[in-house]
């Protein structure tokens, strides 16, 4: 992935903050046809694995599980980054690498590629104060059975 030359506290300010601005498109699509199924934090690295779906509505429901690095030339990538990545989904054809992982018993794809090149100086300058700092993320598991990720 990459490392974050910031501290480990942002590293989960980062993961919260995606999981924020991605609860919005579970009721909307970031990017016909797909909507947010969930944005769980990754426990070993600076990423999220970001779930997507075809929606209610589609025929043929369709899965997709995305690693997306919250890091780039080392550089912490912004929620806003990861949306618009994730909008550009909507606008063609586009292939993914597996990222050698699974979740939720289905193979998760390397979504560096959206984010890649994105990245923005850290604001905390290594020198945020740590405390209790933990990611946040959610999944749902079924339609209506929400799971939260401390």
């Amino acid at each position: 992935m990459g490392q974050l030359t910031c501290s480990p506290g942002c590293v989960a300010r980062a993961q919260s903050a995606v999981a924020a601005a991605l609860w919005h498109y579970t009721e909307a699509p970031v990017a016909k046809p797909y909507y947010v199924r969930g944005c769980v934090p990754d426990p070993d690295e600076p990423a999220v694995t970001v779930a997507l779906w075809t929606g209610p509505a589609a025929r043929d429901k369709m899965n997709l599980f995305l690693l997306v690095p919250l890091v780039s030339e080392g550089l912490p990538v912004p929620a806003e980054q990861v949306v618009v990545g994730l909008m550009r989904l909507g606008r063609g054809t586009h292939l993914f690498g597996s990222a050698g992982r699974r979740f939720d018993g289905k193979p998760v794809l390397n979504g560096g590629d959206l984010v890649r090149g994105k990245g923005r100086p850290c604001l905390c300058g290594g020198t945020a104060a740590e405390g209790e700092v933990r990611p946040e993320g959610f999944y749902f598991e079924r339609p209506g059975e929400l799971r939260r990720y401390p």
